[in-house]
């Protein structure tokens, strides 16, 4: 079995995209190097997000359809990382049925510190 260990982003951001993940989704910070440069977040799953910061990074240096992206088991738990994220003093949209081909989703993008994308969603009732 091949398992994706873990995904590495060149940010604009690192320390405020940490604690957007680690706000937003659980993550917990496994490792750090240099002031504000380097992250590694964990997640429960054991999966890592590794965090680095690129000087020639903006904040928005991927292309546009380029994101990272959340699926949870029901609408309420959609809900719930939003209000996570919310609380922690990042902006979001209020999540809604996500019409974009294939199954309804129900769900949000967001653009996180750092220049990243990242999509909340499940499979719409």
């Amino acid at each position: 079995m091949t398992k994706l260990n873990h995904i590495n982003l060149a940010v604009s951001d690192v320390p405020e995209l940490t604690r957007f993940f680690q706000s937003g989704f659980g993550f917990h910070l496994a490792q750090q190097r240099g002031t504000g440069k380097f992250a590694v977040l964990v997640g429960d799953d054991g999966f890592a997000l590794v965090l680095m910061h690129d000087k020639n990074a903006t904040a928005k240096p991927y292309p546009g359809s380029f994101h990272v992206g959340f699926l949870v088991a029901t609408e309420q738990d959609v809900h719930r990382h939003y209000q996570q994220i919310v609380n922690a003093g990042f902006d979001a949209p209020i999540p809604a049925i996500l019409e974009r081909g294939g199954p309804k989703a129900f769900g949000f993008y967001c653009n996180a510190p750092g220049g990243v994308m990242v999509e909340v969603s499940s499979y719409a009732a």
